[in-house]
């Protein structure tokens, strides 16, 4: 049978399209098909920005021989990581359990029911250091599942029970009480403590080279420096506002909680900010560091850390602003919201949505795909555009394979910790300087030239979603900190692209008016997918992760003035999400997928690696609908009926989220780095802080002060005649935790409220 994948959905899959390999897609009739011939799969799993997918798509899978080996012997799937990631997740276990460690591509060996029994990720087409030759692998595999078939079935057994096993491993681990309880600040002190332990005081970040942006952790670092009073003691002198500026400069912690958390946070922002792996000319992060100096990056830029650089960012203006509004810390700060946000906005949307990724490799100038080409530049070609303003190029060993050198902004660490270096409107920063706006000027002409990376056009509901929260948190803070043209320009695309987005799912977007966000009353029932090529959904059902990210989203989008996403749609797809993705038991059972027709195991992976787990993001989703208020008994809705989504009162949702977070108990201390988002949501709602006002005045101060979980217009309550008890006109009410205050109606007044 011919190659069928050119009617994906998948970019990546259609890439290989033109395969002499007769690649199949992952369906219950292609597995038949093989237990029919008799021959295991092949089942290569990747995306399209995988730099080693292409190398070994090229070096392979495009040979004739190659294929030829592999169409005899096997039933070949090619499967997109991204569009099917409960797939891509179970066999991540399997070949981490074989290997001791995972990566992509990846390349499984299973029986026709799909039990993998041999795993491993690139292999070259002939032997090369340790690694065998590929076709030493299939020749290897053909025999062992021709000549020693009971021993392939012995392994599949053991590898299947296993799999099985690992889903509940942390949950096993924990007694039902201490799963059921919120994490203490005392808890949260040490597992920031903890997280400081790996710190680089040189070069900012965690641990050794390779450096991914540990974009998570710094916003619990972020929650943990307010909750203990980081911003409280600067606003009462006991920092010095000559000295309120100075930690992080130099990068080494003080040993003092409060303060490191600052200086940490400080010092990767910077490293990060003026490196290399920060795309100096256009903006935007590309997926990690190749060094430990934040110099050399792997130049494939992912729709996901943007938009959680975004949020980071964010999170980081809000506390320098309320330690010292003046500082270079804020305006470094405000610089990545900026470029962050314009660039989602210009590189990485397709009119009503955002795109996936960009690849790494494009054509360079003998046509030969190479990785960074659209990116590095020769030390000829930088020296015509000017080397007078702040942008450099940087010399690594780590760039040694490159055709040219990286661009950075180094001297922005300089600057910061250069007392005598005046910063005001006669100083302007240095990436605001006319030399080095020339700069990059001239060297978006040169790069603008290029043929450009290829981009994945995939909509990934849960990346889709995390990027309009940010870019909605972006225009809330701007707006309120600096009134900006581009502030609204973000929030009115935040709320078009959650538009779009519901009415992809066959929803009717946000309803007619401000008044409808407080509208009591059934939701709009939806078929959430987990990614869409064009308006055509992809293969795979929408994930715990996918919904959480969702609802976040749209009551992020909530927050902007004049929007008008309803309560109950709110309410209704939170009871719909729970329903579907958590169980009742003495532990709470929690899973990321609906499961798979073909695998029959559903998983349950906690930790938030490089976007926050399903399950962590659903914590933030049970915070943010407790917070909003009104209280529904989603019991009403026909497709809600698990004891979990019967209550989702606030009551109920708080315990809820509590049960949520409390697994984390058990990695906080040991491993905080693998569960960055769930601290970030425990710090959060120790004591959460709402905001409801509808004057704009009192709702900038809200938006900008880094307590504030959420600003709402509505006061969460519920009257007797079943309306919403409105928030005096020209007040505010504030209420922290269970407690709320009286209304107030100056900025005074608020400030005071927020600040005790």
């Amino acid at each position: 049978m011919a190659n069928e994948l050119a009617s994906s959905t998948s970019p990546y899959l259609r890439a290989h399209a033109d395969n002499p390999v007769d690649w199949r897609m992952w369906t219950k009739d292609n597995l038949a098909e093989a237990a029919r011939r008799d021959v295991p799969l092949l089942i290569s799993i990747g995306y399209s920005t995988c730099h080693w997918c292409h190398v070994m798509a090229h070096e392979s899978f495009e040979d004739e021989a190659i294929a030829r080996v592999i169409n005899e012997n096997y039933l070949p799937i090619k499967i997109d990581r991204e569009e099917l990631p409960d797939i891509d997740s179970y066999y991540m276990n399997a070949l981490q359990s074989m290997r001791g460690q995972g990566g992509w591509p990846m390349t499984i060996f299973a029986t026709p029911t799909g039990s993998p029994f041999y795993a491993g990720t690139y292999f070259p087409p002939a032997p090369r250091g340790n690694l065998p030759a590929f076709t030493q692998v299939l020749a290897a595999v053909t025999q062992s599942w021709t000549e020693r078939r009971d021993e392939v079935t012995e392994m599949t057994k053991r590898m299947d029970r296993g799999l099985a096993d690992m889903a509940s491993a942390v949950s096993d681990a924990l007694p039902a009480e201490a799963a059921s309880e919120l994490l203490s600040a005392e808890e949260l002190d040490s597992a920031a403590e903890s997280l400081l332990d790996s710190y680089d005081p040189a070069w900012g970040g965690f641990g050794k080279a390779p450096k991914f942006p540990p974009l998570m952790n710094l916003m619990q670092l972020l929650a943990t420096f307010v909750r203990l009073g980081g911003t409280t003691s600067a606003r009462e002198g006991a920092l010095a506002q000559g000295e309120v500026d100075r930690p992080g400069a130099d990068g080494h912690l003080e040993g003092e909680l409060v303060l490191d958390c600052l200086i940490a946070v400080r010092s990767t922002f910077a490293r990060i900010a003026s490196g290399g792996m920060r795309d100096q000319v256009r903006g935007g992060i590309a997926r990690y560091s190749v060094d430990r100096q934040w110099f050399v990056p792997h130049f494939e830029k992912m729709l996901y850390d943007n938009a959680l650089y975004l949020r980071a960012a964010v999170q980081w203006a809000k506390v320098e602003r309320a330690l010292n509004p003046e500082s270079k810390w804020l305006a470094l700060a405000e610089r990545e919201i900026t470029d962050t946000a314009n660039f989602l906005t210009t590189d990485m949307s397709d009119g009503d949505r955002f795109i996936a990724a960009l690849d790494a490799d494009s054509l360079n100038g003998d046509g030969v795909l190479e990785e960074g080409a659209a990116y590095v530049v020769t030390p000829e070609e930088f020296a015509e555009v000017g080397e007078e303003g702040l942008l450099q190029l940087v010399d690594s060993p780590a760039a040694a394979e490159l055709s040219g050198s990286v661009v950075a902004a180094i001297r922005i660490i300089d600057w910061l910790g250069m007392d005598e270096v005046p910063f005001d409107e006669n100083h302007p920063a240095p990436w605001e300087t006319a030399a080095t706006a020339a700069q990059r000027d001239g060297l978006r002409k040169l790069l603008d030239q290029r043929p450009q990376p290829a981009r994945d056009e995939k909509t990934i509901t849960e990346w889709n979603s995390l990027a309009i929260t940010a870019l909605a948190e972006a225009a809330l803070y701007t707006d309120a900190a600096l009134s900006t043209d581009a502030a609204a320009g973000w929030g009115s695309q935040a709320a078009h692209l959650w538009d779009a987005m519901v009415a992809r799912f066959g929803g009717s977007g946000s309803g007619p008016s401000a008044d409808a966000g407080s509208e009591l009353g059934a939701g709009a029932l939806l078929d959430v997918r987990r990614s869409f090529t064009g308006d055509t959904p992809g293969p795979g059902q929408a994930g715990l992760a996918d919904w959480a990210q969702f609802i976040t989203s749209g009551i992020t989008v909530r927050q902007l003035p004049d929007a008008s996403v309803r309560v109950s749609d709110l309410k209704s797809w939170g009871a719909t999400m729970f329903a579907n993705f958590t169980a009742e038991d003495e532990v709470l059972e929690v899973f990321d997928s609906m499961g798979d027709e073909i695998l029959d195991v559903r998983a349950s992976d906690p930790v938030d690696n490089t976007v926050p787990s399903g399950r962590s993001a659903a914590a933030e989703v049970a915070l943010l609908l407790a917070e909003i208020g009104v209280d529904v008994s989603a019991g009403s809705s026909a497709h809600v009926d698990t004891d979990v989504a019967d209550d989702l009162s606030t009551g109920g949702l708080l315990e809820l989220r509590d049960r949520l977070l409390g697994v984390y108990r058990a990695l906080a201390g040991r491993a905080p780095r693998g569960c960055g988002h769930a601290l970030w949501q425990s710090e959060r709602a120790l004591k959460p802080v709402r905001v409801a006002t509808r004057n704009a005045t009192l709702s900038s101060i809200a938006a900008k002060h880094p307590a504030v979980t959420l600003v709402t217009g509505a006061t969460g309550v519920p009257a007797e005649d079943g309306a919403e008890v409105e928030v005096p006109k020209g007040a505010a009410i504030v209420c922290q935790g269970t407690q709320c205050s009286l209304p107030v109606t100056t900025a005074e007044d608020l400030k005071k409220l927020l600040d005790a």
